[in-house]
């Protein structure tokens, strides 16, 4: 089986190899239709010539013109132009001056009407040292059948009206052919830029509908009068589409919530991009051919074609169920979180009140119930709004005027204990007040966070120096430690969510990698800046600024 089609094909490439070998090209076609045309006129021209002068077909030299002109005729049709050069053609048109030279002998030239053919050819497929010299041949075939005839005295007037005529003729064929030949070579460079271009610009239609068709987000394209033009695959797979046949209807259908009423079809967001309106981050929701239920926010665009293009519009979906399940998942643990913690707290916060209601209870003992009691009440306070909403000043308070000094003051005095367990040494320099304007329940919670992660991560004996002071309009509070310090490419990262530097983790040290992140949002917010410097194995300096307030703050 394998051997017969093994020899079929050998036969089929054979066969096809011999039919273009059998099939002439573009030259041979040329030199055949060529001679051709002058052979079939000078047949044309022998049949009339018997028919008006009988006695005429009988001279031996237009018989020997007309027998070499069908001669080389029959040489043209018959020799392998493929693989001679280009100079064994001149001998063709050459060999026809002299027949048609010939055919005109002894007649006065009344058939040097045929040269036209020859020169032609020679003006217009040769140089013109070649013309020259078909002409040349030309004048003396004339002057040897003046002077072999006995000559006229209207020979040098023939001659010289021949010879201008066809040196005319040559070389406005000359000119012809080289301007057809220059313009098929522009012909062929525009030819090869347009091929090159239209290469390239497919190329990066095919690019594009690759990046199109690797995004997970479905793009619909239409046109200005809302015919469906193209759908990338994610499209196709969210709504259960045939990217093959996007006009046919989807297997998905829409709602306007979660297994709740069905969208009707005017309200679907491809029939509104197609009837042109733009709309953005809507929401609907998809059940699938899966039968799986998908959050999708959808927006129509107007895209300007430019000038090379019509105006079109597109619709991109981005699939958000993800999204939508983990807000939902947030809300659930901030639910769970708030109400697992506020029970002991409640219980924190009662038997401080308890231990301030009593008499008798000493200074020192009261001032410990009170900094519990007001820990308690931040931490109430942080489960109702920072679970609950985004880091920064709560939404229902406005910016009042704050001072930084007494917050610092009161972080550090709670700290004190933890500082002290530690065996670490808390200095602070504020020798001036610090106005500004913010929400100081946010401010604390900034305050506490550096402050604690200072006392965290510098060993037993070590220093935590804090300094508040005025820099220009700036309100400044730097935060320095003798600590573990931070490895240089981690010190970009310290304010990732859940990041943790490698000596954090090294120390054991308690922690999630949330506190600066929520620091730096809380501070972004007040329009400050936070900067961490950190020298691994020295310690760390962390600085805030805060836009100063021209209001003092109350006492």
């Amino acid at each position: 089986m394998i051997s017969s089609t093994v020899r079929a094909t050998a036969a089929h490439d054979a066969a096809t190899t011999g039919s273009h070998r059998r099939t002439p090209d573009a030259r041979t076609r040329s030199i055949w239709l060529t001679q051709l045309a002058l052979a079939a006129s000078v047949v044309v021209t022998s049949l009339v010539v018997q028919a008006l002068t009988p006695g005429r077909i009988t001279s031996w030299t237009f018989t020997t013109g007309v027998a070499v002109i069908l001669g080389i005729t029959m040489v043209a049709l018959a020799s392998p132009w493929r693989r001679l050069s280009r100079d064994v053609v001149l001998v063709i048109p050459l060999v026809d001056l002299v027949g048609i030279g010939l055919m005109a002998a002894a007649d006065d030239l009344r058939l040097s009407f045929l040269w036209v053919f020859p020169v032609t050819w020679l003006a217009t497929h040769f140089s013109l040292g070649a013309l020259a010299s078909g002409l040349s041949m030309i004048v003396a075939i004339m002057l040897a059948d003046a002077t072999l005839s006995g000559g006229s005295d209207t020979v040098a007037l023939r001659v010289t009206i021949v010879t201008l005529c066809l040196t005319f003729i040559g070389l406005t064929a000359h000119a012809t052919a080289r301007q057809t030949r220059a313009f098929k070579r522009l012909l062929r460079g525009q030819t090869a830029r347009m091929q090159n271009t239209l290469e390239r610009v497919s190329e990066q239609e095919r690019s594009v509908s690759l990046m199109l068709n690797a995004i997970d987000v479905g793009i619909v394209r239409l046109s200005a009068h809302g015919e469906l033009l193209a759908v990338n695959d994610t499209y196709a797979r969210l709504y259960g589409i045939d990217p093959g046949d996007p006009s046919h209807p989807a297997r998905a259908v829409e709602y306007f919530e979660r297994e709740g009423r069905a969208l009707p079809e005017q309200a679907r967001p491809l029939v509104r991009a197609a009837a042109g309106e733009a709309f953005d981050d809507e929401r609907v929701w998809l059940f699938d051919a899966a039968g799986n239920w998908r959050a999708l926010s959808v927006a129509s665009r107007l895209v300007d074609g430019g000038e090379t293009e019509p105006p079109s519009r597109i619709l991109i979906v981005h699939d958000v169920t993800a999204l939508i399940e983990s807000e939902r998942a947030r809300q659930q643990i901030a639910s769970v979180v708030s109400h697992e913690l506020r029970n002991p707290l409640t219980a924190v916060i009662g038997h401080a009140e308890l231990g301030l209601e009593q008499y008798g209870v000493p200074t020192a003992i009261r001032r410990k119930f009170e900094t519990i009691h007001r820990a308690g009440e931040r931490m109430e306070r942080m489960l109702a709004e920072v679970l609950q909403r985004p880091a920064g000043p709560a939404p229902d308070r406005e910016k009042a005027a704050v001072d930084l000094r007494s917050i610092v003051e009161s972080s550090l005095e709670s700290f004190a204990p933890a500082a002290a367990a530690r065996g670490v040494d808390v200095r602070l320099e504020a020798p001036v007040p610090l106005p500004v304007a913010g929400d100081g329940f946010r401010l604390r919670q900034v305050i506490d966070n550096l402050v604690s992660n200072a006392i965290k991560y510098t060993p037993r004996d070590g220093l935590v120096r804090v300094v508040c002071g005025v820099d220009g309009d700036r309100a400044t509070v730097e935060l320095s430690d003798t600590g573990i310090g931070i490895a240089p490419e981690d010190l970009p990262h310290v304010f990732d969510p859940y990041f943790r530097a490698g000596t954090a983790l090294e120390s054991r040290a308690p922690g999630t990698g949330l506190g600066m992140g929520i620091a730096r949002e809380i501070v972004s917010a007040h329009e400050g800046t936070l900067e961490v410097a950190s020298d691994l194995g020295t310690g760390t300096t962390v600085t805030l600024c805060l836009p100063a307030s021209k209001v003092e703050a109350p006492a």
